[in-house]
């Protein structure tokens, strides 16, 4: 019997302490931690955004941060076809009006409905003269007529059927929160209706941002992005092998192999929309007034040799403006070939047989971008054209296009969310235009009609044309198609891919 009864108190004593271990927590002991991982991902890119008001935003670093933070009407998938995102459809209704129906129940951040209002509005202030937006040339030809809340007419100066590509940069705005805090404060503090919210921005150093819960596309997988900027190639590489970022952009062609060779690294390379050129000072006085010297710097440069020795083949060598993606590509015209030979016969043909000595720069954000240049440099004092090299940023070059002063050289690209052979050619070629040093009337008015022509085969009749004309006017050196190169953590990162419009978005992306 004392056996039975001491049996069961050791069986009592023992369910004591499972209960104990198992039960509450004592006063002081803490709870396991069942709180699901922040999922965040860090990207890194050599350029600061230009500003946080998407009015007043040029750059793709920029375009790819506020694709997080605001939506469009339509926007482009990582091939760059058209597809809706603010719009629920959309259509053309004669030759210079497009209706469009947005969807319904799409709030932006502070939880307020975004109407046909707030479409008219970010339009109308994008072009008001007096707010000297930046981007105010690029969309001065529409205007916006509501008809509802949802539904609204976008009424052209011109016939332009590459509107909706270019809608694809125009990034909704809600009117009243503006109206409320202001344009500073809105560029400051930006709210938007895209899948992340904006957190805060360090310049110059990073811009942080957190998933939106109510994103009418539903709430991203990945809780926390921040965009780390990182001007120096070597730095990048190194702030990704030691885990510091997952993704970053412009990875020198040299470190390729080796940083495929790592365990968790990989690197993926496409082509882009983007076309490369050594920009020419036209408009300063000198020998870059003459066309004869212009066109002596492109048989001058040894395109391939520098794809081959320089980018280590991630290029494509273009002719003039456009790459194979832009629709109206001519493919007829040729690149200028290679003959310092017959550079040097024009240079002479212009009063310059001894050549002369000339500036010439670039900015970080080029792939290779400096080497490249260098070896610009040797080619052209092959044939007596002495160049100073200038290293210099993105944000001062674009102050001294826009006031005439940049280097008589200096290296340039045109690409991005809504990159086609009219944008390139007004923006980096227009006169007056924001990254333009050259003036030609006959080229702006081919352009203008191009754009406005209806008909597709007159359309791309007159945009061979203008591509000719782009090679006999030498308005750069066109050099080629760049390619995009990013390396990341392949152990980490999933469900991401390069898009051709270069923008890193991590929208669709998750993390293991």
């Amino acid at each position: 019997m004392k056996r039975i009864i001491s049996t069961v108190l050791l069986l009592v004593m023992i369910l004591s302490v499972i209960t104990g271990c198992s039960g509450n927590p004592k006063e002081g002991q803490d709870l396991p931690d069942k709180t699901p991982a922040l999922k965040e991902i860090k990207f890194a890119s050599p350029s600061d955004v230009s500003s946080l008001d998407p009015r007043n935003a040029t750059g793709t670093t920029t375009a790819g941060i506020l694709a997080h933070v605001f939506s469009s009407l339509l926007r482009t998938d990582a091939k760059g076809a058209i597809v809706n995102d603010l719009a629920e459809s959309y259509e053309l209704v004669d030759a210079t009006t497009w209706k469009f129906k947005l969807k319904d129940g799409i709030t932006f951040h502070d939880g307020s409905k975004l109407t046909s209002e707030d479409v008219e509005y970010t339009i109308s202030t994008i072009k008001d003269k007096d707010k000297k937006y930046k981007l105010a040339s690029d969309f001065s030809f529409m205007t916006v007529k509501i008809i509802d809340e949802l539904n609204f007419e976008i009424i052209t100066d011109e016939p332009f059927l590459a509107l909706p590509l270019r809608l694809n940069y125009v990034k909704i705005i809600p009117k009243a929160y503006v109206e409320k805090v202001g344009d500073e404060e809105f560029a400051k503090a930006p709210i938007g209706s895209g899948p992340y919210k904006f957190v805060e921005r360090k310049k110059d150093e990073k811009v942080v941002m957190e998933a939106y819960d109510n994103y009418f596309g539903g709430r991203p997988a990945i809780d926390k992005a921040t965009y780390v900027v990182i001007p120096e190639a070597a730095s990048r590489i190194a702030a990704l092998e030691a885990g510091d970022v997952d993704i970053i952009s412009n990875v020198e062609t040299s470190q390729v192999e080796r940083l495929k060779a790592e365990e968790n690294l990989d690197v993926i390379g496409n082509p882009t929309t983007r076309v490369i050129f050594m920009g020419i000072n036209s408009i300063a006085k000198g020998p870059m007034q003459d066309v004869r010297v212009r066109q002596a710097l492109n048989y001058a440069v040894d395109k391939q040799a520098i794809i081959k020795g320089v980018l280590d083949g991630y290029a494509t060598p273009i002719a003039t403006i456009s790459t194979p993606e832009y629709e109206g590509y001519d493919s007829s015209i040729a690149p200028y070939e290679y003959n310092p030979e017959k550079a040097k016969q024009l240079l002479a043909e212009a009063g310059y047989a001894n050549g002369f000595e000339i500036d010439i720069a670039v900015t970080p954000g080029y792939l290779n971008g400096a080497d490249v240049v260098q070896a610009i440099s040797a080619q052209l004092a092959e044939v007596g054209i002495k160049c100073n090299v200038k290293e210099t940023d993105s944000a001062s070059q674009r102050e001294k296009i826009v006031a005439g002063t940049v280097e008589q050289l200096y290296m340039n690209g045109i690409g991005g969310p809504y990159s086609n052979i009219d944008l390139v050619a007004k923006i980096a070629f227009g006169t007056g235009e924001r990254f333009s040093t050259y003036s030609n009337p006959n080229f702006d008015s081919l352009r203008l009609k191009a754009a406005a022509t209806v008909d597709e085969k007159e359309s791309d009749e007159l945009l061979s044309q203008l591509q000719q004309l782009a090679k006999d006017e030498a308005p750069a050196i066109f050099l080629y198609q760049q390619y995009g190169l990013y390396g990341y953590n392949s152990k980490k990162v999933i469900n991401w891919s390069p898009r051709v419009d270069e923008m890193i978005l991590i929208t669709e992306a998750d993390v293991h």
